[in-house]
């Protein structure tokens, strides 16, 4: 087992396509941070594929964070979910009446439980680097790069600031704290890094950058082995090496 960096940050998205909330310390469960996409929409235009920013932008102009505790065992805490003209919701048909008039198309709501948890997403949790945030800036020729922009769960600080060090991890587990995690695949990127997760500008250097820099991957994608609590500032270890 070998140390290779710690944790920086840490983010969670209770609402799938939405902006998320940064967390000083989170739950891992079965199927990734506790109430991560536990809220999402389907996209009738789009024959029920899930709603997404890439083809929504605006979908990012939307705040969403979880209550702190669950009212029941069974269920995942409310969503609060703020609009960008300060429009304030909860789960409810105010909040889809908004979001279809800001989409403009028709949508269904959907939620979760934490019994089926993220079973619905193929990929539990994703995790990027601060050495690869900074080779991206570094090329596409910005001063830095929010992590928001390629929605990690887990920021990880590099004891070595080696670029795309995450690609050596493909096929092994990390620990961080008691959680192990299995590291699957690369993440394909699409437009949605594109997106300032502020202004909600558009800057396509950032996409064209991470085809040319790394084949159009960044970040990789872990599977839950092992639950438990991850905090900020916790070390990351590689085993098997």
């Amino acid at each position: 087992m070998k140390r290779v960096g710690s944790l920086q940050s840490i983010f969670r998205h209770p609402v799938k396509a939405m902006r998320g909330e940064q967390l000083t310390e989170c739950q891992v469960d079965s199927f990734g941070l506790y109430g991560d996409r536990s809220y999402y929409f389907f996209d009738e235009s789009r024959n029920g594929k899930y709603l997404s920013a890439d083809v929504v932008p605006a979908l990012l102009g939307y705040e969403a964070v979880l209550e702190e505790k669950a009212k029941e065992d069974d269920q995942y805490p409310q969503v609060h979910v703020t609009a960008r003209d300060g429009s304030s919701f909860v789960w409810e048909d105010a909040l889809f009446e908004h979001v279809a008039q800001t989409a403009k198309r028709s949508i269904t709501p959907k939620r979760s439980v934490p019994q089926e948890g993220g079973k619905n997403w193929e990929d539990h949790i994703l995790l990027v680097t601060d050495a690869s945030l900074r080779e991206i800036a570094r090329l596409a020729e910005v001063d830095e790069l929010d992590p928001r922009r390629f929605r990690g769960n887990l920021v990880i600080v590099l004891d070595d600031d080696e670029p795309f060090a995450e690609d050596k991890w493909i096929g092994k587990q990390i620990q961080v704290n008691d959680v192990l995690l299995q590291v699957n695949k690369h993440c394909d990127r699409c437009m949605y890094v594109n997106i300032d997760p502020d202004s909600l500008m558009m800057n396509a250097a950032i996409l064209k950058t991470c085809a040319k820099r790394h084949d159009n991957h960044f970040g990789v994608y872990a599977s839950v082995i092992r639950p438990g609590r991850v905090a900020v500032g916790e070390s990351v270890y590689v085993l098997g090496t």
